[in-house]
């Protein structure tokens, strides 16, 4: 079994008596101050992504609660949007504010939990990784989700801390009925911290009798109360958002080993192989060294997910980031491990600081940042491919940094269009798409309602009602696609005629997007 952590080597103790030194934790802020400041600059200088529009969307026409997720995201752009107008700004501001609140509470939790270098090492990931660095860009369910998920693990342990700065049982439920309550208006997901609570307490002979205070109980009905907009929208509409989350996207696929290695190679791609591996060695040693509270602490609460997220891709389809909450838990073990190093009998499995761990990492970080953000400074990657395939066919989706641009181009020119064929004709277009992410950008790019022309569930179709679409018939439309989403208007629906032209984008001289624009006469209803 895992032994504790090995001491640290005489050459660690220096290193770390120089950095003492030298004001660490000042050395420390101001990277990471830079590095917001960057991320702040990126943010406000590149276009929405596909998600980022369809939750912004959800703000125009504000809900209690949305069919993909509940409604959190919208009511804080709806605030920022308020006051900085559907600006960047004005969209990414809640999001980035969380995401910056997500880095503080889990600095000082590992902290609390381990040592600084183990915080360093926390705060350094969730800036710099695929994952959680670019990932914290987006405007969408996921920064609030996971603000409330850091801070209900923060309460928690304030409250089965085993020293004399433990909270009282009064304050610590009270905070967590609240945070649960905001949490589970963000995303679902939450959820499955409770079992995690409750199996900490279980397991904790201290904490058992707990459980027989009031206190989880009142905390239970707060966090209830809060998200009751949820069950009140899901009641009105006939109970669509429950029904997809927790059936519809689990069910229809058979055993398939294939698609859990997909699953696999896309949480290495996420989390890079030696960060992975360090998560990995955490949730064992969580589980060897359970009766260190700090340990089963991290066990109990990443379990759940654990055990319920990574055997699902073996039976259902899956989103590789929803164990992804879990894993950031698991980080603080992780920058444990790295921090003083690991060992297996006699053996050493990790040293303090490896450099092998810490030079790993970076030979992905790097890359990958450089990658990743390059791109949106200037539009290398297809005369790369050209480079290296000469008689390769070059496609604009290849450049994931496409997908951010040209919406705001797209609705001049829709806006114009739509003015000029009343003009001509007296009679107004509607718009329409036949995907939730271009019916998203389109809205965007437009500032003006977008139809979406397909049963395919999702908010826009739940909320476009029988009637609403039976008094589009007879109305003419333009209809829009993508090369990334490509389609035909007459086969998404019913028209008299189609007549189709190109919209091209360009990024510095280079084809960037490609929009395909259909005018159709006489809507007679979606075929598809």
């Amino acid at each position: 079994m895992f032994l504790p952590i090995a001491n640290e080597t005489k050459d660690a103790t220096v290193i770390r008596d120089f950095w003492k030194q030298q004001n660490l934790s000042q050395k420390v802020t101001i990277l990471f101050i830079l590095t917001i400041f960057f991320r702040a600059f990126f943010s406000l200088n590149i276009g929405l992504i596909d998600d980022e529009a369809y939750h912004w969307s959800w703000a125009k026409w504000l809900e209690l609660s949305y069919f993909d997720h509940p409604a959190m995201i919208a009511w804080m752009e709806a605030i920022t949007t308020q006051i900085f107008g559907d600006t960047y700004l004005g969209v990414r501001l809640p999001g980035f504010l969380c995401f910056i609140g997500t880095v503080v509470l889990l600095y000082k939790l590992t902290k609390d939990l381990f040592d600084e270098w183990a915080a360093i090492f926390v705060g350094f990931i969730l800036l710099w990784s695929p994952f959680w660095g670019f990932g914290g860009y987006v405007a969408s369910p996921e920064p609030p989700f996971m603000l409330t998920w850091v801070a209900a693990a923060y309460v928690f342990w304030q409250g089965v801390r085993e020293d004399h700065k433990a909270w009282t049982i009064k304050k610590t439920w009270l905070y967590l009925g609240v945070i649960m309550g905001l949490g589970l208006n963000s995303k679902f997901i939450i959820a499955l911290l409770a079992p995690g609570f409750a199996l900490y307490l279980l397991s904790t002979p201290g904490h058992r009798k707990d459980l027989l205070s009031p206190w989880p109980w009142i905390g239970f009905l707060i966090a209830t109360a809060i998200s009751m907009p949820i069950f009140v929208w899901n009641h009105l509409h006939e109970w669509p958002g429950f029904k997809y989350q927790f059936h519809d996207r689990h069910q229809g696929s058979t055993f398939s080993l294939n698609r859990w290695s997909v699953f696999f190679a896309a949480q290495l791609l996420f989390y890079t192989p030696f960060l992975y591996v360090l998560v990995g060695l955490t949730f064992i040693t969580s589980f060897l060294r359970f009766k260190d509270p700090r340990w089963r602490f991290l066990f109990c609460l990443a379990a759940p997910s654990i055990f319920i997220f990574y055997p699902q891709p073996l039976f259902a389809e899956y989103k590789p980031h929803w164990s992804g909450a879990a894993v950031t838990l698991l980080l603080m073990g992780a920058g444990h491990i790295w921090s003083q190093g690991l060992t297996w009998g006699q053996r050493q499995i990790v040293k303090a600081r490896s450099k092998v761990y810490t030079y790993g990492i970076l030979a992905f970080f790097v890359p990958l940042a450089l990658i990743t953000y390059t791109p949106f400074a200037y539009p290398w990657i297809p005369k790369a491919y050209k480079l290296f395939n000469p008689n390769g066919e070059w496609k604009t989706t290849y450049d994931f940094s496409n997908e951010f641009t040209g919406w705001e181009e797209l609705g001049t020119y829709l806006n114009r269009r739509q003015r000029e064929i009343h003009a001509e004709s007296g009679r107004k277009p509607f718009l329409a798409a036949h995907r939730y992410e271009t019916t998203a950008q389109t809205t965007w790019g437009t500032k003006q309602k977008v139809y979406m022309l397909s049963s395919t569930v999702s908010h826009y179709t739940v909320m476009q009602t029988p009637e609403e679409m039976n008094n589009l018939k007879g109305q003419d439309a333009i209809f829009i696609s993508t090369e990334k989403y490509p389609a035909i208007a007459t086969e998404w629906a019913a028209w008299d005629s189609c007549e189709k032209e190109e919209l091209k984008t360009f990024r510095h001289g280079i084809h960037a997007r490609t929009f395909n624009i259909y005018y159709c006469k006489n809507f007679q209803g979606i075929i598809q």
